[in-house]
């Protein structure tokens, strides 16, 4: 008896039991409370459908290319000391700075976390666990010259 894998928003999981419950994939991918989210599965490209908590998935079906959760209200973060409401709790740097209408190519993520600063320069694809009241700084990459 083997280990059965599923993907939540493009990131992947197993389980014991090739038959699961909505509630266990919220759970197992770490989106507690499982009340806040809203549970989708991706079928062959046609879009996504809704899953109750109560409902029995089989991971075996071909069918099924993966899962997204989302929140069902929208948190706040702050980036340059203004709010963004955001309604993913999973973003990486370049989709907050998205979010604040500046190109990502010309700017890189720094988080303030009381009087530390977590900067995301060269980690641009670093997935960051988004929560009520973050706080972000915008900062200008400096232009690269060709010699």
């Amino acid at each position: 008896m083997g280990k059965f894998s599923f993907r939540v928003n493009r990131k992947k999981y197993e389980s014991e039991n090739s038959t699961i419950t909505g509630k266990e994939i919220l759970m197992i991918s770490g989106c507690e409370p499982i009340e806040d989210f809203e549970l989708l599965k991706k079928i062959n490209e046609a879009g996504f459908e809704p899953v109750q908590l109560d409902e029995k998935i089989d991971l075996n079906d071909p069918g099924i290319e993966g899962f997204k959760a989302k929140l069902f209200k929208k948190l706040t973060i702050y980036v340059d000391d203004e709010p963004v409401d955001v309604d993913e709790f999973i973003m990486t740097p370049n989709e907050i700075i998205k979010e604040t209408g500046k190109n990502p190519e010309g700017f890189y993520l720094k988080q303030i976390d009381g009087h530390k600063e977590i900067g995301y320069k060269n980690d641009r694809d670093y997935q960051i666990r988004i929560e009520n009241g973050l706080k972000f700084i915008t900062c200008k990459l400096a232009p690269t010259t060709v010699s």
